[in-house]
């Protein structure tokens, strides 16, 4: 028996074996400008503490301030990274927890649910790790597109390549299609 009748029904998270469709449990990279983006480098608010004396002499109490620090670039740059807080948990990729078609299988254009820093959002698949069948392009990881419950995507921009055949499909992927840089 061949390698790739073997492992024809695996899914793509693993990493290993044939890459077939998505499944849940499937790790996700988010390709918007959204702050649940694990590619842009958005800047985050922190809060700073601003206490001291004011101009007349007496102690003002310590008030926060959200300020905006530096654009998060580089995971090894320790001293942003401990700025940011809690926030810097938002690198780590989204995870699918349903695919919304019957099989529970996704492939380029299904509507997923995912999990994504403690938060649940709804997502377009807009490339994956799929052997490229049927004239769709292969990308090297698992992307989405983020978008709210009325289909508006979260972000303002795609900052990656998306498959030109997505503009064959109908539904809300239509305003995701708005948004993208460039196609493939």
């Amino acid at each position: 028996m061949s390698l790739a009748l073997k492992h024809k029904g695996t899914s793509a998270n693993e990493g290993h074996g044939s890459l077939n469709y998505i499944a849940p449990r499937t790790r996700l990279r988010v390709v918007d400008n959204s702050p649940w983006s694990s590619i842009a480098p958005a800047t985050r608010a922190t809060t700073v503490n601003t206490g001291g004396k004011d101009q007349s002499g007496k102690k003002v109490p310590n008030i926060k301030e959200n300020k905006i620090s530096k654009p998060v670039k580089d995971v090894n740059d320790v001293s942003n990274l401990l700025a940011l807080g809690s926030k810097v948990l938002s690198i780590k990729p989204a995870k699918c927890i349903r695919v919304y078609n019957k099989r529970d299988r996704g492939k380029i254009g299904d509507k997923v649910l995912v999990a994504v820093n403690g938060e649940m959002k709804k997502g377009w698949i807009v490339g994956s790790r799929l052997d490229s069948a049927n004239g769709w392009p292969r990308f090297e990881s698992n992307n989405i597109v983020l978008v709210d419950n009325d289909g508006n995507p979260l972000g303002t921009r795609i900052l990656v390549p998306i498959p030109a055949r997505l503009r064959s499909l109908s539904g809300d992927i239509t305003k995701i299609l708005s948004i993208a840089s460039s196609f493939v």
